[in-house]
């Protein structure tokens, strides 16, 4: 391991063998938590427009930068060896640390997807030559959210979605079609 001893010297080799200490940190975390995710596209049905989440690939990508910037502070009074041992650990941490905090932030927008759609009074609407003329008169609280059965249905598919959604972006897509549901099952109560 001679490139070791005068690492500081050459920066390339530096960044290189850094960046890679820091990735293979990161390809460490994937492995062991054991949670690969893969690249994917997430379309809007709303508007048609087209997401994508890189999954898994995050992670070596924050491990090489998290290896980089971490020993950025100690290229000049640290080993060779002791510098691609740090940029391992901090890319390992790194990519824990995002993939803990993506997980978080999709929790927060499942449990508020579902809060907001357990507090609503779904109803199955029915149209005008359906119904028999026996309405039910007086203030409903909450008021109700009238969906058609294939609207119930694709707020079901919709759930499923958030629920197993990879990221906040995805999550926050899924939620904002949800959200465009019930707002036309509001609008059909007044």
């Amino acid at each position: 391991m001679d490139f070791l001893s005068n690492l500081s010297n050459h920066f390339f080799l530096y960044l290189l063998s850094i960046t890679l200490a820091g990735a293979l940190g990161g390809v460490g975390n994937i492995l062991i938590s054991g949670e690969f995710q893969r690249f994917r596209k997430v379309v809007n049905q709303q508007n048609n427009a087209v997401y994508y989440n890189i999954g898994s690939i995050k992670e070596p990508l924050v491990g090489g930068i998290g290896g980089i910037l971490t020993t950025l502070l100690f290229i000049e009074t640290a080993s060779g060896q002791y510098l691609l041992y740090l940029a391992l650990l901090t890319g390992f941490g790194s990519s824990a640390f995002l993939k803990r905090y993506i997980e978080q932030k999709t929790d927060h927008i499942v449990e508020q997807n579902n809060n907001r759609i357990q507090s609503e009074n779904i109803q199955t609407y029915q149209f005008e030559s359906e119904t028999n003329g026996s309405a039910v008169k007086g203030i409903m609280s909450p008021s109700p959210v009238y969906l058609t059965q294939s609207e119930i249905e694709r707020l079901t598919i919709l759930q499923a979605k958030v629920g197993e959604a990879i990221g906040p972006k995805e999550a926050k897509v899924y939620q904002c079609e949800i959200n465009s549901l019930l707002s036309l099952g509001k609008q059909r109560s007044f």
